[in-house]
């Protein structure tokens, strides 16, 4: 099996990206893909594209995806009080959320935010942030998905990354697409990825806050997790 992963840019500034696990003989067809996806994004056309293909060499973990839910929000209003609700349920305090809801709102980062329980943000590099990578979807997974009107494609990459970050014990995960006119984002939990509409308005920046129980001390418990979450390889069923 083969890692492939996209990333474009313009003038330094990331534009989009995409990553499956594939079988060698696939390995063309993703790499057009996703430089046709690079092309197309709306958020502009892309002065660098980046794709990287690596043989993958230690055991794929293969998971069941988290439950799916799509819940139904009016206003940004009511969305975010519907998230700010399942967060709570997993122990995540109100200031706390509304800290990392700045950071979404803030958007421009690459990857993700790392914030432990008392609010401490413990990424490295607060412009890069930590991306997940080494992930994927089953064939059969993403046709379901799709099939079963229970999201779009965006949900398919989305459930990879929510599914993967929950089984490597991250409490909470909190995320608004950067896609100008995508409007629904979802919060993951162990008790599942619920996909929220109107979660920001439309034009609005976006961005993705992991909730982590790692105290800010604890800097090698931080350094496994964001290994992980880098370079362990999982395919999402």
């Amino acid at each position: 099996m083969y890692s492939i992963k996209m990333r474009a840019s313009k003038n330094g500034r990331h534009i989009s990206g995409a990553e499956t696990i594939v079988e060698k003989e696939k390995i063309e067809e993703y790499a057009i893909k996703f430089i046709r996806r690079a092309f197309s994004h709306e958020n502009g056309v892309p002065d660098f594209i980046n794709i990287k293909i690596e043989e993958i060499k230690e055991d794929i973990k293969y998971i069941d995806h988290l439950p799916i839910k799509t819940i139904e929000s009016k206003s940004k209003e009511e969305a975010r009080e519907v998230a700010k609700d399942i967060l709570k349920k997993e122990g995540i305090k109100e200031d706390i959320i509304e800290k990392a809801f700045k950071i979404v709102d803030k958007g421009g980062m690459r990857g993700a935010s790392i914030m432990n329980l008392e609010g401490d943000r413990l990424e490295p590099d607060r412009e890069r942030g930590v991306r997940v990578k080494c992930i994927s979807t089953s064939e059969e997974l993403k046709e379901r998905i799709l099939k079963d009107n229970l999201g779009t494609e965006r949900t398919v990459d989305a459930i990879a990354i929510a599914t993967k970050v929950i089984d490597l014990g991250v409490v909470a995960e909190l995320c608004i697409s950067d896609n100008p006119s995508y409007t629904t984002g979802y919060v993951a939990t162990k008790k599942g990825y619920f996909r929220i509409t109107n979660l920001k308005e439309r034009g609005e920046p976006g961005g993705r806050v992991f909730f982590v129980d790692i105290p800010k001390e604890d800097r090698e418990r931080l350094e496994r997790l964001i290994r992980d979450l880098e370079n362990r390889p999982y395919i999402v069923r």
